[in-house]
């Protein structure tokens, strides 16, 4: 079934969502804002996390638009006139058919073993015209591009640590590379995507992301505290720079 890894750490997911929405909020806004969305959209948001997106989200469809928004630990989230927060497991819980303008998942998927049935499960809640947009990671491109040598391995060592563990845990590490081709697989109409690798600078979201996550999995990392406490500092330096993650969006019309 696989085991979400950042589920039950015992360290705060704040920094990690915190990252994320500074990485990926303003591509997601964009996206979405070219499929049209207006006044009157009933959207579903799956993995709410923080509640960026949801709450973008309500402030566009207003003021008869609503958002409802999902997760498994909804106590970031919050109600307001037009969003419902439910604590929901995507992969056994129901949704409504024929219901939502948009469905939107970012980083949910990819976790998921049972990522085709959950991806068909979204697209059955899509009203006649309505659109599913995913963006997710494919974790594999990551590369040093500065820094020095012991310091660069060191970097790949968590890396490879870390998406070690995810495989463990049930994700797919390149399923951000075929989103496109699953949404169509599913049958949706209009399908289109894009991604992106950018080079991250210590300091950056970016970075913070990686710290954050190898804060989330550190007891089960095969580094010494000398060395965790080193590529903590490294992911704050400047001068140390990496290519990020490659992230990947689609979307797609039912």
């Amino acid at each position: 079934m696989g085991t979400y890894l950042f589920g039950d750490t015992g360290e705060s997911l704040d920094p990690q969502l915190d990252a994320l929405s500074s990485l990926l909020d303003a591509g997601t806004f964009a996206r979405v804002e070219r499929l049209g969305i207006t006044d009157g959209w009933r959207c579903l948001e799956v993995g709410g996390g923080g509640g960026s997106v949801a709450n973008w989200l309500a402030d566009v469809v207003a003021p008869s638009g609503h958002v409802t928004v999902t997760d498994l630990d909804v106590t970031r989230l919050e109600e307001r006139d037009n969003i419902t927060v439910l604590e929901h497991d995507v992969v056994s819980g129901v949704l409504p058919g024929n219901a939502f303008d948009l469905v939107h998942a970012r980083g949910v998927l990819f976790h998921l073993p049972a990522r085709e049935t959950v991806l068909r499960k979204l697209r059955d809640a899509l009203r006649p015209g309505g659109w599913l947009v995913l963006d997710e990671f494919d974790c594999l491109p990551l590369e040093v591009l500065a820094a020095a040598p012991d310091d660069a391995k060191l970097i790949m060592r968590v890396k490879n640590a870390l998406l070690t563990l995810l495989d463990q845990a049930g994700a797919e590490l390149s399923w951000g590379a075929r989103i496109e081709r699953a949404l169509l697989d599913t049958g949706l109409h209009d399908i289109s995507g894009a991604r992106e690798v950018r080079e991250w600078e210590g300091g950056s979201p970016g970075c913070r992301l990686l710290a954050a996550t190898a804060r989330q999995v550190r007891a089960k990392l095969p580094l010494s505290d000398d060395e965790f406490g080193r590529y903590l500092e490294l992911m704050e330096t400047p001068e140390v720079v990496v290519s990020s993650y490659a992230m990947c969006s689609a979307q797609g019309r039912k």
